[in-house]
Order: C-alpha cells, then sequence, then structure tokens
C-alpha cells in the first residue's frame, strides 16, 4: 500500500474513532441512557482508533 493511502485511511480512521467515541459520550448521558447505543458506538470508537494507530506506525523491518 503506497504511504499516501495509508496516511489518508489512518486520518480517516482517527476522525471516525473520535466521532464514534463522542457519540458513545452523548448517547451515555442522555435522560433516559442509550445504552446499547452507547456500547456500539464506543467500541466501533475503540476500533477506528486501533487501526489508526496501526496505520501511522513506522515499518520495521
Amino acid at each position: 500500500m503506497s504511504p499516501f493511502w495509508k496516511i489518508f485511511i489512518a486520518i480517516f480512521a482517527y476522525i471516525s474513532g473520535i466521532v464514534g467515541l463522542g457519540l458513545a459520550v452523548v448517547n451515555a448521558s442522555e435522560k433516559p441512557p442509550a445504552t446499547s447505543l452507547a456500547v456500539v458506538y464506543g467500541a466501533a470508537g475503540l476500533l477506528f482508533l486501533a487501526v489508526g494507530v496501526m496505520l501511522s506506525r513506522r515499518t520495521r523491518y
């Protein structure tokens, strides 16, 4: 994969992860709390953040 696409996908994953975690906090803080949606958004946010970290690491040989 070319470095351009790796950085592009990593930035997309970071932004998606932050949005997912933000949606999790918003859904968990509503009255009554939407717990199932908060868990789904939180898990997706953490997954996207992990993908962003893995794609933005330097390659080791």
